[in-house]
């Protein structure tokens, strides 16, 4: 569920006075049984509604970051009686999300988002469980690393209808990249074949996927912390704080329902294509039809944007640099020539172009906290107390900026990670980007797999410069950032043209392999 906004973990107060008074005994229960305890520094709290006020309304990654120079690595806070602690680094994280992970593995639920929207399907806000772990299984099997090679076919025939699309119409290559990361993903999930930027699927994909957004931040909502309102009925006088949109349900549930049907209806005539969803239909034999569509939703749903985001953020970083595209052109041209485009084969010996992708990775931060962790019971870590049912939100946005471990972090700079010749690489920010412990990203290796390849044939085939100025000069690239819970870089204007003499026909050729 990567579609959450902002603030997607942390409760705002839309009708404080009301809200106060319904938390009143929630507060003072929790206020009384903690206060002599020593819980982990932040923000001094209000009466009643804690550091509801304190909380940012916009990149609150990024202030978090700015909190911990004045509180440390650990930020406690508690908003109506809930409480919060914010992990700002990496080792802290590893130490209680990694380490104790039989106590950190369980999720916060939110009422809007979970219940009256109906997104309670999704692994991802699933709390630690039978259930939870059976599904998180079926997905670790099915993108088990020694898998991955069973997907490199897909991945290279849409990349090279990308690059297609890009030949056509290079105005309209965020289009392109886009139809890519999501045709990649629906042939694996549902063995759907993608073949245009229009395909009715990713339609009835995307408005499903968008129908988190209708209720604006998940735990901005009074119902989050009253649950109980949202059994008030539409026309009751007030109920608008649960309204939503009009076909915001149905529209969830043709993304549910549509494509895993389709699939089941092919099976039954013998013509579907091996996915995700045909083994586990298979393997579990009608025991668990609501695990494999659940979990294949979210395959689409937590795969799609968060590679998108990455690829983006890759492509626009190495325009924004074009002494670091030509380092990796001039990589990819000794090692792959000049007959025939990039495939994974060659990966050994890109060194370099790894370093941009993992780069990429670390200085974009495509999921900035991820999904928060909920502890089961009270623990003890540095002295600090961690109260049971505290939301830890893991920062990865702030590890990722660490100075301490990426120094100079606003510097786009895939040296870092070079080896050899006496180097040592920093951290490996990959072991961060993909989350913690139990709930760490089951989809982490085709995700990166995707971003790789995507990345590696885009540049081999073309020279990408942002738009001119009057007297013929690249303009500077925007590298700011749409700041919501999956960071997308801001689009600009490219020109886009072909490398070599041979590169048309080879975009070609490779689109009709």
């Amino acid at each position: 569920m990567n579609t959450e906004t902002v603030t997607s973990y942390i409760p705002h107060l839309p009708t404080p006075l009301a809200v106060a008074l319904c938390a009143l005994p929630v507060v003072y229960a929790y206020t009384s049984s903690r206060q002599k305890k020593a819980l982990p520094p932040g923000p001094k709290p209000l009466p009643l509604i804690g550091n509801v006020l304190d909380v940012p309304r916009e990149a609150a990654w990024k202030v978090f970051k700015e909190w911990g120079h004045q509180y440390g690595d650990m930020i406690f806070l508690h908003t109506l009686g809930k409480p919060m602690l914010i992990v700002n680094s990496a080792d802290i994280a590893f130490d209680l999300l990694d380490k104790r992970s039989g106590l950190y593995s369980f999720r916060p639920q939110f009422a809007m988002a979970n219940e009256v929207i109906g997104w309670k399907f999704s692994l991802t806000s699933m709390d630690y469980s039978e259930k939870s772990k059976r599904q998180r299984k079926y997905m670790a099997s099915y993108f088990a690393k020694a898998r991955l090679p069973d997907y490199y076919p897909v991945q290279v025939r849409e990349a090279h209808q990308m690059l297609n699309e890009i030949l056509d119409d290079p105005n309209d290559y965020r289009n392109a990249i886009r139809r890519n990361a999501a045709g990649v993903t629906m042939m694996i999930t549902y063995g759907h074949r993608v073949k245009s930027k229009d395909d009715e699927f990713i339609a009835i994909a995307d408005k499903g996927v968008a129908t988190i957004e209708a209720a604006g931040a998940v735990g901005a909502h009074i119902v989050d912390f009253v649950p109980w309102l949202r059994f008030i009925p539409d026309w009751f006088p007030g109920a608008g704080i649960k309204r939503l949109p009009p076909g915001t349900r149905e529209n969830l549930q043709a993304f549910l329902h549509v494509p895993f049907d389709q699939v089941k209806k092919r099976m039954a005539a013998g013509t579907a294509i091996p996915c995700y969803t045909t083994k586990l239909l298979e393997q579990t034999k009608g025991q668990d039809d609501e695990g494999v569509l659940g979990t294949a939703a979210l395959v689409y749903s937590g795969g799609m944007d968060t590679t998108m985001s990455a690829i983006f953020t890759a492509f626009t970083l190495i325009v924004a640099n074009p002494l670091i595209q030509a380092r990796i052109q001039a990589e990819l041209d000794l090692v792959v020539g000049k007959d025939r485009l990039p495939d994974f084969s060659d990966r050994p010996r890109l060194p370099y172009l790894q370093c941009v992708i993992s780069e990429a990775l670390r200085w974009g931060a495509s999921t900035p906290v991820g999904v928060p962790h909920r502890t089961s019971q009270d623990d003890v870590y540095r002295g600090y107390l961690i109260p049971k049912d505290t939301t830890i939100l893991a920062n990865q946005y702030a590890m990722l900026h660490d100075e301490r471990v990426y120094p100079d972090p606003a510097r786009f700079n895939p040296d870092r990670f070079l080896e050899g010749e006496g180097r040592t690489p920093q951290q490996d920010p990959r072991d961060i980007a993909f989350g913690f412990g139990r709930r760490i990203c089951p989809g982490k290796d085709i995700a990166e797999n995707t971003m790789w390849i995507t990345i590696a044939c885009m540049f081999y085939a073309f020279k990408i410069t942002s738009e001119l100025d009057k007297e013929g000069n690249p303009l500077p690239v925007d590298l700011e950032y749409e700041e919501f819970s999956v960071r997308h870089p801001k689009p600009f204007k490219a020109i886009i043209k072909p490398r070599h003499d041979t590169t048309v026909d080879l975009i070609r050729a490779g689109n009709e392999a």
